[in-house]
């Protein structure tokens, strides 16, 4: 019984993999990639709502099937940021809010139209959240500075085109092999007229004295504060700003959380110093003198 209800779960997961990868969604989410002004976050959500629209569902707990269906799908693309997943999570929670508007509603059509509206509000917030971004961050950069990133992002590269409005800075970018995503970044600030040197990521420890600045864009922030970045095998914890949307959590880093194991050396207590213990020895005792004998 133990191995055929194995052989079940196993033959249920390989189905369920099946249609993930025929899933419609992919075909939406690819398609809206192609658009350099969406990230793969706001790709996600578009494809989301376009599966609203296209749902057969008759009840709200059909149609929350169906978007975790969906959200599976997408976290199977081979390339899927690690954020995807907390993503549909985050979108069903906000797009199936509606129990008090639900109870004006005769339909589940009419439901959907809700739902669909609230899907298009989120992308909004999506994309709003990259100009407020760049807003906030543009004034931590000083005239004349020197700024160090690595990779692409397009909130970073929003932030600096906002800074370089008002002020004058240059910007060091590192490769970020092995995509060499750092070229992208480079080449929009180019365009853009701020001055920028492409420096290899081995050269980084060599040109960061002369930054005042380390910024850096995110595909997920995770609990210790540790950056993940699309496609880099890098997770960074020192003191950089992360320049993300809000919509990026990612689940627990369990590594960075696992107790370091004691050190016993520290703790190992020093032998006595017995030479500090030693009784003092007794003075040494007077030397009589020999008196001179008198002769009468």
């Amino acid at each position: 019984m133990f191995a055929s209800g194995c052989l079940s779960q196993t033959a249920a997961r390989r189905q369920e993999r099946a249609m993930s990868a025929s899933h419609p969604i992919l075909e939406s989410y690819t398609t809206y990639l192609v658009d350099t002004d969406k990230s793969s976050a706001t790709s996600a959500i578009v494809a989301l709502t376009d599966d609203i629209r296209r749902s057969t569902a008759t009840t709200m707990m059909g149609l929350r099937d169906e978007l975790r269906q969906a959200g599976e799908a997408l976290k199977s693309c081979p390339d899927a940021p690690i954020s995807i997943g907390s993503l549909c999570e985050l979108f069903v929670r906000f797009v199936t809010r509606i129990q008090e508007q639900m109870e004006d509603l005769t339909d589940f059509e009419a439901v959907k139209r809700l739902l669909v509206e609230r899907g298009e509000t989120f992308a909004r917030t999506s994309l709003d959240a990259r100009t407020q971004i760049a807003q906030l961050g543009a004034p931590l950069i000083d005239d004349g500075a020197v700024v160090l990133t690595h990779g692409y992002s397009r909130v970073l590269v929003a932030l600096f085109l906002t800074a370089a409005k008002t002020k004058h800075f240059s910007v060091m970018v590192a490769e970020s092999h092995p995509d060499g995503s750092g070229h992208t970044t480079a080449r929009k600030l180019i365009e853009k007229g701020v001055p920028v040197t492409v420096v290899e990521d081995c050269a980084v420890a060599h040109v960061m004295p002369r930054c005042q600045m380390v910024l850096c864009g995110a595909e997920a922030v995770v609990e210790s504060g540790g950056l993940h970045q699309l496609h880099q095998l890098h997770l960074y914890t020192a003191p950089a700003p992360p320049c993300t949307a809000l919509h990026r959590p990612a689940p627990p880093c369990t590594a960075l959380r696992r107790p370091a194991p004691p050190c016993t050396a520290l703790h190992r207590p020093a032998p006595p110093c017995t030479a500090l213990h030693r009784p003092a020895p007794p003075p040494p005792r007077p030397r009589s003198r020999a008196r001179p004998l008198m002769h009468n």
